[in-house]
């Protein structure tokens, strides 16, 4: 998700160039009256104006500034002193005599407050070192802490005393003292106060806010590394910035200066090279060849600082180091200005502000870091860099609300679309099950009409034919519209309601034929195996059934002249594994078995010379099952495996 450009577009008038105009005078006057904040004009009757310098050689001076040693000539300056301007190239000691006369009745209420020291120093009170007192503060490693001690008024003495403050320094390191202050203690320790907070609490406090709201935008490109790269690239700038900025809290060095320096130097020019690249890819301008040769004057750059003489790091590295990166940064910045002037958007016109706050606070750093501006100055882009992040983090809500009202509004879309494709569906679903219940229904008709038409109507029609023609009897005529009867009922009894397993169809041609085989002498006997209880057949199937058995049952009782008939239904345990002699594993077995004549003494229908053992087997071939008739000791068997 990218820092949108789609923003509400506004059109360039006169009322933009004036706010832009407007912002660039605000980020000018803003560091200008912060300035005029700071309490060193206040303090002016205790400033200690001159002093007395002796530069003496690291060689012969021990490490806490003795005083031993062949000492240079005394001379009289006037603070600050920085010492890149005033002794190029020099490194060791700079020692600060200062001369204060005083009352007795002020002796126990003063204080030296020095709002820049670098790099280390000692305070000396007629000759009596005071480093313990500032808790060995005043002896550390400093350059961006102000320092303040309360001098103990046994140290002091009605008249004149000698104050003298020995600083340390490594050459063109940017060592020197600013202006220094000796008076009420209340007084300076106000100052020092106000000093602390520009100078160390704003920015410690810069700096985590830097690093905290650097955290959401990497977040997001890590998320949406393809779609967040605008994201990406300013985060990961925002990051180093903060980072790099913590060296302003260190009262020692974590490594040697010739590496500390120069990493100190390139995570500043990285971090100024991810947001230069952010500021044009957020004007729509992809520069790919500006981009390489962006990135490749920063790894080149790199390497040379590491490279650099330790005693000419300060000297050279403004030059070639943060003075590129300085035009860079101000072209980057011209390009996006241009472009949000020309095709201003909301997010472009809200960022421009951020962008704009940063070049009065970068131009006074780097004249600063040349040695152009006054030594004891507050470094400013570090406490007003958090201003540009926190409106990219307004321009990251913004773009994350709108985003989530575009997707809401989307997904309200697709679910309407998806309820009304869901009905749509039913309605598809519900047509198709109506023409299939209506093509079952017209094909269950069209076999009922077949059945009756082949059972029933020929019966009725070869009826009618012969009570036409007077060649048939009355007896005959009864015997004819039983069996269409039958068959009726046999239909009914296969498609009907009440039909739900192969059992009912059994129980209703039971209820039919049981009586009439009664009337005659023949007893019926019916065997339904536990397993054969739920057997479900289809409507054609059950119909085929139920005619065979009949079949089956009429030739028993006509042809085999019996006497008992048993209809025995079995279905086999389906747990029961087949035997490897078995070609295929019966589901259910029907077998009417009888006690008459026998096949050997039945007439030619019986054997198999008639029509009706042709129909059986067709209905068993229809079924997909076999059919065979046999006799054995306990009589006439046909047996229907499906």
């Amino acid at each position: 998700m990218e820092i949108s450009t789609n923003a509400p577009v506004l059109q360039p008038t006169s009322r933009h160039l004036a706010l832009v105009a407007i912002i660039i005078a605000v980020v000018a006057i803003i560091p200008l009256a912060v300035v005029q904040m700071m309490p060193s004009l206040a303090l002016a009757k205790w400033r200690l104006d001159e002093a007395t310098l002796t530069l003496l050689s690291p060689d012969d001076t021990p490490v806490r500034g003795g005083i031993s040693g062949e000492p240079s000539e005394a001379a009289s300056i006037s603070l600050p002193d920085a010492w890149n301007k005033t002794h190029p190239d020099f490194g060791g000691i700079g020692r600060y005599r200062f001369k204060v006369s005083l009352d007795q009745n002020v002796i126990a209420d003063r204080a030296l407050y020095i709002p820049r020291v670098s790099n280390r120093c000692v305070i000396i009170v007629n000759g009596v070192p005071l480093a313990g007192l500032a808790s060995g503060d005043s002896a550390s490693w400093r350059w961006n802490r102000p320092l303040y001690l309360m001098i103990p008024a046994d140290k002091l003495h009605p008249g004149d005393n000698e104050i003298i403050i020995s600083v340390t320094g490594v050459a063109n390191s940017r060592a020197g003292l600013s202006e220094s202050f000796f008076g009420p203690r209340d007084a300076l320790h106000q100052a020092y106060r106000l000093r602390w907070f520009f100078q160390v609490d704003l920015l410690w406090i810069a700096n985590l806010t830097v690093i905290v709201l650097a955290i959401p935008l990497l977040f997001s490109w890590l998320r949406d590394p393809a779609g967040s790269v605008n994201y990406g690239l300013f985060g990961a700038g925002s990051m180093l910035f903060g980072l790099r900025n913590f060296h302003g809290f260190l009262d020692f060095l974590p490594m040697s200066v010739e590496y500390w320096w120069p990493l100190v130097s390139a995570t500043l020019g990285w971090s100024l090279s991810f947001i230069c690249v952010f500021l044009l890819r957020f004007s729509d301008c992809r520069w790919r060849r500006f981009e390489t040769a962006l990135a490749a004057f920063t790894v080149a750059g790199s390497i040379v600082l590491f490279l650099l003489p330790t005693g000419r790091f300060m000297a050279l590295s403004p030059w070639l180091w943060y003075l590129p990166q300085v035009l860079i940064g101000l072209f980057c910045v011209g390009v996006f200005t241009h472009r949000t002037i020309s095709k201003p958007t909301l997010h472009r016109v809200v960022l421009l502000i951020g962008v704009l706050a940063q070049i009065g606070p970068a131009i006074h750093d780097v004249l600063w870091i040349g040695g152009f501006g006054s030594f004891s100055s507050v470094l400013w882009m570090a406490l007003s860099f958090p201003v540009t992040l926190i409106l990219t983090s307004v321009l990251l809500a913004d773009d994350m609300a709108r985003t989530r009202a575009t997707l809401s509004g989307v997904n309200k879309i697709l679910e309407a679309r998806v309820a009304a494709a869901r009905q749509d569906l039913e309605m598809v679903y519900e047509s198709r099950r109506i023409a299939e219940r209506e093509a079952i229904g017209a094909e269950e008709r069209l076999r009922l009409m077949r059945d009756m038409h082949d059972g029933v109507g020929t019966r009725l029609s070869l009826l009618l034919s012969g009570l036409t023609r007077g060649e048939i009897s009355a007896i005959e005529v009864e015997h004819a519209v039983r069996a269409s009867l039958e068959e009726l009922h046999l239909l009914l009894d296969a498609r009907g309601p009440s039909t739900t397993t192969l059992i009912d169809a059994l129980a209703n041609l039971r209820y039919r034929l049981g009586p009439r085989l009664t009337a005659v002498g023949v007893e019926t006997r019916w065997e339904i195996d536990p397993g054969a209880e739920n057997l479900t057949l289809s409507a054609e199937a059950t119909l085929h059934v139920l005619r065979i058995i009949q079949e089956c049952i009429t030739n028993s009782v006509r042809h085999g002249q019996a006497r008992v008939v048993t209809l025995r239904l079995a279905c086999p345990d389906k747990a029961q594994e087949p035997s490897a002699s078995d070609a295929k594993v019966e589901s259910c077995v029907v077998m009417v078995i009888d006690n008459g004549i026998g096949i050997e003494n039945a007439t030619a229908a019986t054997k198999g010379g008639g029509r009706g053992l042709v129909n059986i087997k067709a209905r068993a071939d229809a079924l997909g099952g076999t059919f065979t008739l046999y006799s054995n000791a306990a009589g006439t068997v046909a047996r229907l495996s499906l």
